[in-house]
């Protein structure tokens, strides 16, 4: 990506300094990745986007055992009170 990066030297400087505030802003924005070490940091954000994207299938699990729950209440409360669904 950055062999193609033709900027002139002026720009340069610009966009190294706002670079640089945006990868110290980012290093310490979030307390469960922050770090001074990039590499650490880097580890410490991938290991959250995992851990994230674990919990978000396992809440997608959850819904869907629920929705079954919901489903076999509906059918229970039709059989068992005279057709009646669940209110």
């Amino acid at each position: 990506m950055t062999e193609k990066l033709l900027i002139a030297p002026p720009e340069v400087e610009v966009l190294a300094d706002h670079l640089n505030e945006w990868s110290q802003w980012r290093q310490t924005a979030d307390q469960a990745t922050a770090d001074q070490d990039w590499d650490r940091f880097i580890e410490k954000s991938r290991q959250k986007a995992q851990w994230e994207a674990g919990l978000a299938t396992e809440i997608d699990h959850w819904e869907s055992l629920h929705a079954i729950q919901m489903a076999l209440m509906d059918n229970l409360a039709g059989t068992t009170h005279r057709g009646h669904t669940r209110q």
